[in-house]
């Protein structure tokens, strides 16, 4: 009994996804956890660190040099280099694992290069991104910056894991990875807050990129993948990815200069700024990553093998119900977000050390980056479309245009109106939007797709949308000033929870009503995972058979 229960354990964690629905309901699963952590995470930074508000701004700049290097070089190479090219390999082991080898060599080279690089220059970097921080503030972020570039080198190699092991369609063991992760920081913090400070949480990052490479390495190695020092830049699979690499690395760089310059202005507003508008985008974000990024990153492998059979009608077809899988869960999220708003701010980050104050400008924060969960969730389909065409010049020329927008929107209505942190807020979301229809535009025009398939039930979609808004916002008054104490924690959560049960309720019958074709797919699914014991038992996909790496 016990073995057959670590058996079917073990195949859970191993067992191929069939679908993009499937496999991005794994991702899901895992995120949510992750999520969930990252905001106790967050919870301790601001109950550990917060009374100083400065240094827990330090806390969130420092993390912009490293994030940046990581997300530029090895994202950019992931998601629209590595996956869609190595895919074509995976028949040919000893040939994949030279194109892989040689593609971690290559672009680990740059990371350390670059590591070495952010350690050394630290001050002056720091200077240049936080200019409005105190002399005090900069040499802190020196410090955690260095350490925290120091835990982007193992992410690097560990994110290449993640690429070959969701290439073969295993989604779970690199969802779980960054639950690791931010266990890892949580240690940190307390196991070393009280005597290292700040510091703890720093090192707490390095100890969480251990344990996102560690997680990966068993998986990878039984799919076959073996590592080797070596680098064939010769070869035609290297050479395609480099090229394919370029432009997504120059988009990225935009979202990069993006994200910098919301710290950048932020730290010339008043002391705490950096720390409520990086909380306001987590908590807004939370939807992204658990339906827009899932999602995204599950379809990518199944746009590439459609594309390589030539057939877009078939891919249109995929792409207009993926998109309408995700518009289905994506719209009741922004709205359960925008209505809930103050609650969820006050579970999530309402320590003793987080005034009122704080927590209702989060909340404002929050409800305007609300209103484009649904765009931003919609942006990581249609990016990887076009990666799946290999056009990637397209979603560079589309985000320097959403880049440009937030980047001189925000300077407007911060140094010109004087509006603060709600203006940076409000440029984020305007620029979102604009995005996102740009990019739908130029999808459904440069590929021929057939976009009048989406626009009716969309429309649905956002009708039934409106109406459920409208029995949360009810719920919320009545039982706040009638019913429940949200003073107090134990109300707070009860409140939450039975408005956001009433919101769900109403948006599938209505949906039941409407004949939202969605349900009736998340429903077969539901009844799949309830199932998934007897589906690994027969399955022949779960791996049998492993071979060593060195």
């Amino acid at each position: 009994m016990f073995k057959r229960l670590v058996q079917n354990g073990k195949n859970l964690f191993e067992k191929e996804s069939s679908s993009i629905l499937s496999a991005a309901t794994i991702i899901m699963g895992a995120t949510l956890v992750s999520a969930l952590l990252g905001l106790v995470r967050t919870r301790l930074l601001i109950q550990y660190f917060y009374a100083d508000k400065a240094v827990v701004d330090v806390f969130w700049a420092a993390f912009r040099i490293p994030d940046m290097i990581f997300q530029i070089i090895i994202v950019g190479a992931l998601s629209s280099a590595f996956i869609p090219v190595f895919s074509r390999y995976l028949g040919k082991k000893d040939e994949s694992n030279l194109i892989a080898s040689s593609m971690i060599n290559s672009v680990m080279i740059v990371m350390i290069s670059l590591t070495i690089l952010v350690i050394i220059f630290a001050y002056p970097l720091s200077r240049l991104i936080a200019g409005g921080f105190s002399q005090d503030q900069l040499r802190l972020m020196v410090g955690l910056t260095r350490i925290m570039a120091f835990a982007q080198l193992f992410f690097g190699f560990s994110s290449f894991l993640t690429g070959v092991i969701q290439t073969h369609k295993r989604f779970l063991i690199p969802a779980l990875s960054p639950v690791l992760y931010n266990v890892g920081i949580i240690i940190g913090i307390l196991a070393f807050g009280k005597t290292l400070g700040i510091y703890g949480a720093a090192v707490g990052v390095v100890i969480g990129a251990c344990l996102h490479l560690l997680a990966q390495l068993p998986l990878a190695r039984k799919l076959g993948f073996k590592y080797r020092f070596v680098w064939d830049k010769s070869h035609g699979a290297v050479k395609e990815m480099s090229l394919l690499m370029l432009p997504r690395v120059l988009t990225l760089s935009l979202v990069q200069i993006e994200a910098t310059a919301i710290v950048t202005f932020s730290s010339w507003l008043s002391v705490g700024t950096v720390t409520i508008i990086s909380i306001a985008q987590q908590l807004a974000n939370l939807p992204v990553r658990l339906i827009g990024i899932p999602i995204g990153q599950a379809s990518l492998p199944f746009f590439t093998k459609e594309t390589s059979k030539n057939d877009l009608h078939s891919l249109a077809t995929m792409v207009n119900n993926t998109i309408l899988e995700m518009l289905y869960l994506a719209l009741p999220s922004s709205v359960i977000v925008l209505i809930l708003r103050i609650p969820l701010v006050r579970l999530a980050y309402g320590a003793d050390s987080f005034p009122w104050a704080e927590t209702v400008l989060t909340g404002k924060l929050v409800a305007i980056l609300a209103v484009s969960i649904a765009a931003r969730s919609l942006t990581h389909i249609l990016v990887r479309v076009f990666y799946s065409l290999h056009n990637t010049s397209t979603p560079f020329i589309t985000n320097l245009l959403s880049t440009t927008i937030n980047i001189g929107l925000s300077y407007y209505f911060l140094f010109v109106l004087k509006s603060g942190v709600i203006g940076m807020a409000f440029a984020i979301t305007v620029a979102s939007l604009i995005e996102t229809v740009v990019l739908t535009s130029l999808l459904y025009s440069l590929a021929n797709f057939a976009g009048t398939h989406l626009l009716y039930p969309t429309i649905k979609m956002l009708g039934i949308t409106l109406i459920t808004s409208l029995a949360l916002w009810v719920p919320l008054r009545v039982l706040d000033n009638l019913i429940f104490d949200t003073t107090r924690t134990i109300p707070l959560i009860l409140l939450t929870v039975t408005v956001g049960l009433i919101g769900m309720g109403v948006y599938i019958a209505l949906s039941y009503l409407f004949n939202i074709k969605e349900l009736g797919i998340f429903v077969r699914l539901a009844e799949k995972i309830g199932g998934w014991h007897k589906a690994l038992s027969e399955s022949d996909e779960t791996l049998e058979t492993s071979e060593p790496t060195v």
